[in-house]
Formats: structure tokens, C-alpha cells, sequence
């Protein structure tokens, strides 16, 4: 505020004592922030306060007095102290009609304000200050008017008065940036409770070659400038503009600046022109005009703008032909088809007149149309589901519709209205978060539409999935809106068929171990444990699928219901790869499939047998020679082992283990001292001495000479030639 800036040129001015000076002192506190003080002591000397701090000072031992300031004014309720003091009474003290500044300012220009031409106006002012603050260009002006006529003119008053007029000047103008002249009458005051002068002076001022006329007015932060100054123009001219127009208020040609609330110094810019009419609109709060609905009220909102500080009057007629429905003095209107009884498709009239302070008028009209038809449309709605070879039309015209989990719902609207502008198309659904579909005239779109986070998933305990789910049903809005707000709405349940696959997960275990990618625990042998408790259906509770097994592309008779294939054996199967298949189909028709490849690892231990014996050589009895011995290994795991024929044996051998692909397969040699006669017989000959033969079928026989063929053919020759003779014998007798 401008009354503390004089408060501050004070405390500037007086000289400030140095406190906690050698000597005694007494105490001066308070319990809270003091706000502004003066303190002095009797000699009249300040001593600052923080305002903003409870007080806590020493002093030098005296007398003291304290003041309150409100807006920069000493009030007159001085606390005198001269021992230690607690002043938190004094300053919680509520002062009821608190001492304060008083006056006024007035520029009245006459004018002519134009162009390089002079400008005459009139300028008085008046202002006046409490006893309790002295002339600021005076020593200790916190001491009051009283004490320094006392000490300075020695108690005359009317040497004070013709000293205080010498040292008032005009305090205004400048015209066009140029200081305005002229001769000052100034009478000046002072009485039992406060002091001042008054101004009249005759100003003139010097217009540039500037298309706008300026006024500046001093902010100086004199005592003067702490009362208001009204300025009044001459007609048809007007304030336009100012930058401190936050500080101004009134009419356009006669208003106040209020210099007391600026809190910078320098200069208040008026910018004045000549008077214009307002610039005139208006528009619906809702909608578009001209159009207008016949449905809900519509409010139309003037829009009228001035160039200058006051806002101009609005004034509303609407018209039907010669008849008015409508005549207010207002700033905004409701149309009512109902209550003014306007029938639909009717041109109405409407004029909004915005009038300034000075009488200007401007005026704007429109014919509006009362549109009572809703807007049409052309609508057709698909879905097409990846298993489906073509879309489906949807039947839009039910409440109700259905597609398919995880088909692409399409829409494509094409709208009109009876009013030329085009219809705003909205789209709207709790499919997710803000799902809006928005267009003008025609629009198309389409989105896939899938079950809730409701249905049945991983997600949930093995309890909770196997339960059975709804089906999710989404709402689906079209709105139809005109430009004159009529709405055209249809609304849709969306339910979602069950057209996803249920999920078998079956889990496989041996001997009480989980079969997995890290963990192959499969032996011969070993029986197979099935368990589908991981499985589920999106919608369908588990006990509402139907199941069917298959192994290795053969069909498993386990059953078809849960109760039967929640648990199953599969039976003994040989090491190698095997196929497992669940298929599991769901109450809408819906068939999950799931294939897994497991491994039955070969037996852990030497499982071998001799496929192929092959003997190297033709020798015979006594004959040296070698067999070639093929076997296979259908275990696993490392084993040793000797093959020999009679006497001669190999070195141990290491054998090749079986895998899940087959058996292991060796050929070995034996190297044969000396061929026994007879059967080749092979054994197979563990560390532990056990032993497991082969026979071979293979012989081993002397070579046949010329002679030995001659006495293997004699027995049958002779016995030939015994039967010959006892044939003949009866025919020799008959003869």
C-alpha cells in the first residue's frame, strides 16, 4: 500500500539508536508478532521493530512510547513505558474507528480530444492527514504535525500553512507523455485533529500526432496519491484502455483510479478514444444455432464486448412473425418450444441488443429454427468369428444380441436430420475404460469382443476354475444427436457366446515324480500316472466337459466323464516315444485338444542278447578260426562282459547302452584256438561269473573224403538192392 510506503520514508529519515549501549535497560517483549510499530524514545529517536517477530528488547533506561499503524497512519492511542513491559495487551487491542487519510481527486477533461489540438480540462483536489503524522518533508514526522510546528515555526500555525502551500505542487497530468500546465490555487489547513490543503488549477495540454490520446497520471507515492482520482470525459469519448486497469472502476467516460492500492511508482497510462458501438453475438449454451430444439430448453448466452471498462446491458427479443415471444433485459434466455407454445419446424426471429453506458447500440439478429423431428439413420451390424468363413449379419432392431467369444463386431451407421448441418454419431460401451466411437454424418468401426475377466483362467485357484462362469453381457449405445440437440438413442445388451475351446492340461508322474522338460524320470516298467487336475473351461464347469484319450494314435478306454479321467494309468508301455492326446469338449460344442511327447527310458542294467553269429572261415574239428558275435543291449547304465566259445574268450568288454531311440548294438570278435566237433555254442560271461549261453545252430564237422562218400552210399545201395530181389521173387514163381 502507498500509506506504508510513507511509513518507510520515516523510518528512513529519523536516525536509529544503537541498542544495548552500556547502562541500564529495561525489558520490552510480547507473546506474539506486533505488526507495524513505531517505537521512540524521549528524545524522539526510532528504534526498529520486526513485525513479523514477538518483540524482545533491551533498551536504555527512559521513557518510551509505542504506536500502532494501520495503512501507514500513527494512531492516536500511544502505550508509554518506562520499565520493563509486557505489550501484548496494548497490541491486541481493537481500535474501533481507526485514524486515516481522507480526501479526493478530480480530472475533468473538456476537451477537444483529438489530434494536434490543445486540450483544456479542470483539476481540484483535497486531502486530510491526522494530527498524529507530520509533513513528510519535516524532521520526525511520526511525532505529528503538532510537534514540528511547535519545533520548527515555533507554534505558528500560519507560518506552517504559508510554508506547506510553497511546497504543494498540481500532482497531475501529462497529455500525449507532455506535462499539462497551468496556474494552481492552493489554500492549505490545520486544526485541533488534522491538517491539509486544497487544489484548483485550470490544465491544458498539447495533443501529438498519434491516432490515440494518452493521459498519464503520477504515481509518485506523496501523500496525495493516497486518495482516489475520478477523471470524467467529454462525450462521445471513452477509456479504451490501461494497463493498471485492475485499479479502475466506473463508467467509461467518468471513472476512478484508485492510487492508493498501486504499489509501484511511475505513471497510470489511460489510453481514450471516441465511443463505438458494442460488437454484438450470441450462442447456444448447448447445440448449434440456428437450429434449436423443441425438446429440453435451450439457453442462449449474449456475447457483447466494448472497448472499454464497463460492460454493456443485453437485451433479448424473440419474434414469431409480428408477434413477440420473448422481451428481457437480460444477459441470457431460455428457449422453451413447450412453454411459448412454438410449434416444430418454425422460423423464429432473434435480436440481442447490447446498449453501452454512453447509449451506443449494437444489435445482432438471427432467424432460428425450432427443429422438433429426430435424426434418421441407416444402420447394419456384423460379426466375423476366425472360424467362420463369411460375417453374420447381427438383428439389431432386439434389445439383445449375440456373437461368438472372439469375433469382430462391426457397426456402420449413415444418419440424417430434417436441418441441412450433419449428425453427430456416438458410439458408447463398457467394453473397457472409455470405448467411444465418434463420427459426423456416417461412420464405421469394428473391435473384437471377447469374455470378461469373470470366466475361468490360470489366474485362479484349481478350485475356483473348475467352477462354471457366466457369460459376460456388455451394454452397446448409438446416440444420434442434431445440431438443435435432438437425440436419437438405442441401446444393446451384448452377451457373448462361449465359442472358446476348453483347456486340457494333463500332468504325467512315475512312482510319485512329476514328468517334465527337466525331469525325465520314465523307466521301464514303471507305471504312468495321469492327472487332468490343472485342466479347465472358460465358461463350463469342469464337470460338464466330455473327454476322450488317445495314446500313441490308438483310443484309451479310460471313460468320457471327469469323474473317470481325472485321474488315470495308462498302461505298460515299451521304452521309446510315446503320444498322449486329451481332448476335452465343452456344453456349446467347443473342442480343446492337447498333445504331449513323452519318453520310457530304456531299464537301468545290462539287458543283452546275441542277434547274429556269424563263423569266420571253413575249418573244422581241430581247426583253428573266429566268430563274429552280434549283440544287442536293451538297458542302460554301464556293464562289462566277456564272450567265449569253449576256452577262448575276449577281453572284457564294455557294453553299448540302449537309448529311447533302441537297443544298443556291438559286434564283437572271438578268436578260436581249435574247432570243436558239433553245435557252436556262444556264452556271455558277467563279472560275477554268471554266464548266458547262445546256441547258434551253427556246426562244426570233419571234411567228407572220396572214400567215406563211397561207405555213406553202401547202406542204401544195399538195401536197394534187397528190395529189388524180394520183388522179384513172386514173379519167378508164377512164371
Amino acid at each position: 500500500m502507498r500509506k506504508a510506503v510513507l511509513i518507510v520514508t520515516i523510518l528512513l529519515l529519523a536516525p536509529l539508536p544503537f541498542v544495548g549501549a552500556e547502562g541500564e535497560t529495561i525489558h520490552l517483549w510480547s507473546e506474539h508478532a506486533p505488526g507495524s510499530v513505531l517505537l521512540w524514545d524521549d528524545a524522539g529517536n526510532l528504534t526498529a521493530v520486526n513485525p513479523d517477530q514477538p518483540i524482545d528488547l533491551q533498551l536504555p533506561e527512559g521513557n518510551w512510547t509505542l504506536v500502532r499503524l494501520i495503512d501507514g497512519i500513527p494512531q492516536d492511542n500511544a502505550f508509554v513505558f518506562n520499565g520493563d513491559t509486557n505489550a501484548t495487551s496494548f497490541l491486541n487491542q481493537t481500535i474501533e474507528s481507526p485514524l486515516a487519510i481522507s480526501g479526493s481527486a478530480h480530472l475533468d477533461v473538456l476537451g477537444p480530444i483529438e489530434r494536434l489540438v490543445e486540450m483544456n480540462a479542470t483539476w481540484s483536489s483535497s486531502i486530510s492527514i491526522p494530527n498524529t503524522l507530520g509533513h513528510p518533508n519535516l524532521p520526525n514526522a511520526h511525532l505529528g504535525i503538532t510537534h514540528q510546528i511547535t519545533n520548527q515555526f515555533g507554534g505558528n500555525s500560519s507560518l506552517f500553512i504559508d510554508w506547506a502551500i510553497s511546497q504543494s505542487e498540481i500532482g497531475c497530468c501529462a497529455y500525449d507523455k507532455i506535462d499539462m500546465v497551468g496556474n494552481a490555487n492552493v489554500i492549505a489547513f490545520s486544526d485541533n485533529t488534522s491538517w491539509g490543503w486544497t487544489t484548483e488549477a485550470n490544465l491544458t495540454g498539447q495533443g501529438d500526432g498519434r491516432s490515440t490520446r494518452l493521459l498519464w497520471i503520477p504515481i509518485t507515492g506523496e501523500l496525495g496519491d493516497s486518495t482516489d482520482l475520478r477523471i470524467t470525459l467529454p462525450s462521445p469519448h471513452e477509456i479504451r484502455y490501461s494497463p493498471q486497469s485492475e485499479y479502475i472502476s466506473g463508467l467509461p467516460d467518468d471513472f476512478v483510479i484508485h492510487r492508493g492500492d498501486i504499489a509501484v511508482t511511475g505513471n497510470a497510462t489511460i489510453a481514450l478514444g471516441a465511443n463505438v458501438a458494442p460488437v454484438t453475438d450470441f450462442y447456444a449454451d448447448e447445440g448449434e444455432l440456428p437450429w434449436v430444439s423443441i425438446g429440453p430448453p435451450t439457453q442462449i448466452v449474449s456475447d457483447c464486448s466494448d472497448s472499454s471498462i464497463a460492460e454493456p446491458a443485453a437485451h433479448f427479443i424473440l419474434q414469431d412473425g409480428n408477434t413477440t415471444l420473448l422481451d428481457e433485459q437480460t444477459s441470457t434466455i431460455i428457449i422453451d418450444s413447450m412453454f411459448l407454445n412454438i410449434s416444430p419446424s418454425t422460423w423464429l426471429n432473434l435480436t440481442l441488443e447490447c446498449t453501452d453506458p454512453q447509449g451506443l447500440v449494437g444489435n445482432h439478429s438471427m432467424e432460428i429454427y425450432i427443429d422438433g423431428i429426430l435424426p434418421t439413420r441407416t444402420l447394419q451390424m456384423q460379426y466375423l468369428h476366425p472360424d467362420d468363413s463369411a460375417p453374420v449379419d447381427v438383428d439389431y432392431g432386439n434389445q439383445t444380441i449375440s456373437i461368438p467369444s472372439g469375433a469382430v463386431l462391426s457397426g456402420a451407421v449413415q444418419a440424417g436430420d430434417d436441418s441441412a448441418p450433419p449428425v453427430d454419431i456416438e458410439w458408447t460401451s463398457n467394453k473397457s475404460s472409455g470405448w467411444i466411437q465418434l463420427g459426423i454424418g456416417n461412420h464405421a468401426w469394428n473391435d473384437i469382443f471377447v469374455q470378461g475377466a469373470q470366466i475361468n483362467g490360470q489366474h485362479l485357484s484349481i478350485e475356483d476354475r473348475h467352477q462354471s462362469k457366466p457369460l459376460t453381457v456388455y451394454s452397446l449405445q448409438l446416440n444420434l444427436t442434431d445440431t438443435a440437440g435432438n437425440i436419437q438413442t438405442q441401446e444393446w445388451e451384448v452377451t457373448i457366446t462361449d465359442r472358446t475351446v476348453p483347456r486340457p492340461r494333463p500332468a504325467l508322474s512315475i512312482d510319485g515324480n512329476h514328468y517334465g522338460d527337466l525331469n525325465h524320470p520314465i523307466e521301464g516298467e514303471s507305471p504312468i500316472d495321469v492327472n487332468l487336475d490343472e485342466s479347465w473351461d472358460d465358461i463350463d464347469a469342469i464337470t460338464q466337459l466330455t473327454w476322450t484319450v488317445e495314446l500313441n494314435g490308438e483310443s484309451l478306454d479310460v471313460g468320457t466323464t471327469w469323474v473317470d479321467v481325472q485321474s488315470f494309468s495308462l498302461p505298460d508301455l515299451l521304452s521309446g516315444r510315446h503320444t498322449l492326446v486329451v481332448n476335452a469338449t465343452d456344453s456349446s460344442g467347443n473342442t480343446g485338444t492337447h498333445s504331449m511327447l513323452f519318453v520310457v527310458e530304456p531299464p537301468i542294467g545290462a539287458l543283452y542278447r546275441i542277434t547274429e553269429v556269424v563263423k569266420v572261415g571253413g575249418g573244422g574239428p581241430g581247426d583253428p578260426g573266429a566268430l563274429d558275435v552280434t549283440l544287442e543291449n536293451d538297458g542302460q547304465g554301464e556293464s562289462n562282459f566277456r564272450l567265449c566259445y569253449l576256452t577262448d574268450c575276449t577281453i572284457e568288454l564294455t557294453g553299448v547302452e540302449a537309448s529311447v531311440d533302441g537297443p544298443g548294438q556291438m559286434t564283437h570278435r572271438i578268436s578260436v584256438t581249435e574247432w570243436a566237433s558239433g553245435e557252436i555254442i556262444v556264452k556271455i560271461e558277467f563279472p560275477d561269473n554268471t554266464t548266458m549261453e547262445h546256441q547258434t545252430g551253427l556246426l562244426v564237422q570233419s571234411e567228407m573224403t572220396p572214400l567215406m562218400w563211397m561207405l555213406l552210399a553202401l547202406p542204401p545201395l544195399a538195401g536197394l538192392v534187397a528190395l529189388w530181389r524180394l520183388k522179384r521173387q513172386p514173379e519167378d514163381k508164377a512164371a
